[in-house]
C-alpha cells in the first residue's frame, strides 16, 4: 500500500495557483534554529565528506524547525548508512544501500520535490552555498552538479538540496567509473535522485513548477518585427 501524502502529482505553490483552494499549506522561512545542538551532539567526523555535508545541511534547512530528537536520531542512522556505502568501496556503491538512503532522506524533506508534494513551502534561500566539486569526480558528474546551480529550480533549493546533489554527484562518479559494467538498476536510482532535484522538465511539470525562461523579451515588439518582415517579403 502506498504511503499517504507521497502519491500523485505535487501541488503548485500557493503563488502559482490561479484559483485558491481551501488547502492549508505549511510555510517556513530559512533561519538558524535552536535545535542545532542536537545536530552537533550526534555529528561524526569520521563520516564520508558527502555524508557530513548531508547531516549538517539539515540544521540550515527551515524544515528542521519541526524536528524532534527522534528525527535527529533517525537521520543519524540514515547518514551513517550513506557514509558506509561510500566508504566501503572507493570506486563503487551498493545499489540497494543508495536506494534506501535516498528513500530515507525523503522522510526528512531533503528536496524541493518532496516538500512540494507534502505542501510545505519554503522561501527561496538567497546566497545558498554551493560546495566545490571534488577534483576526482567524473567530468559528467561535475557538469551535472554545476548545471543544477545554473538552473532555475535551484532558486528554491535549501542547504539540504545542495548537499543531496553533492551526494548524488559522488554516486554518479562511481556509476560512470564502472564503464561497460554500469548497472541499469543503479541508473534508475540516480534518475530518482535527479527527479527529486527537479533536474528535468518532466519532473518539474509533475511538481507543477513553472520557470520563466526569458524575462526581458518584449513579445509585442517581436511580433511587430516579424509582421513587418513578412510584409516586406511578399
Amino acid at each position: 500500500m502506498a504511503r499517504q501524502g507521497f502519491n500523485g502529482p505535487a501541488p503548485k505553490r500557493a503563488e502559482e495557483r490561479r484559483r485558491r483552494n481551501k488547502d492549508v499549506d505549511l510555510k517556513v522561512t530559512p533561519k538558524t534554529y535552536g535545535n542545532i545542538a542536537a545536530r552537533e551532539d550526534n555529528f561524526d567526523p569520521s563520516w564520508h565528506p558527502a555524508a557530513q555535508l548531508l547531516y549538517r545541511s539539515f540544521s540550515d534547512s527551515p524544515v528542521s524547525l519541526y524536528f524532534e530528537p527522534s528525527d535527529w536520531a533517525t537521520l543519524r542512522i540514515v547518514i551513517e548508512s550513506a557514509s558506509a556505502s561510500l566508504l566501503r568501496y572507493e570506486d563503487r556503491v551498493s545499489l540497494d544501500m543508495v536506494g534506501s538512503v535516498i528513500k530515507g532522506l525523503e522522510e526528512f524533506l531533503a528536496t524541493e520535490a518532496t516538500r512540494r508534494r507534502l505542501r510545505i513551502e519554503t522561501e527561496p534561500q538567497e546566497g545558498a552555498r554551493w560546495h566545490e566539486p571534488e577534483e576526482y569526480w567524473h567530468p559528467l558528474a561535475t557538469a551535472w552538479y554545476e548545471s543544477l546551480q545554473r538552473s532555475g529550480q535551484s532558486s528554491f533549493y535549501q542547504a539540504s538540496d545542495i548537499a543531496f546533489a553533492f551526494f548524488m554527484a559522488e554516486v554518479i562518479t562511481r556509476y560512470l567509473g564502472a564503464g561497460l559494467k554500469m548497472s541499469g538498476r543503479l541508473l534508475d536510482v540516480i534518475l530518482k535522485g535527479c527527479t527529486l532535484l527537479l533536474a528535468t522538465e518532466a519532473s518539474r511539470r509533475i511538481a507543477q513548477m513553472e520557470l520563466t525562461k526569458i524575462e526581458s523579451r518584449n513579445i509585442d515588439a517581436e511580433i511587430t518585427a516579424l509582421m513587418e518582415e513578412y510584409a516586406a517579403a511578399i
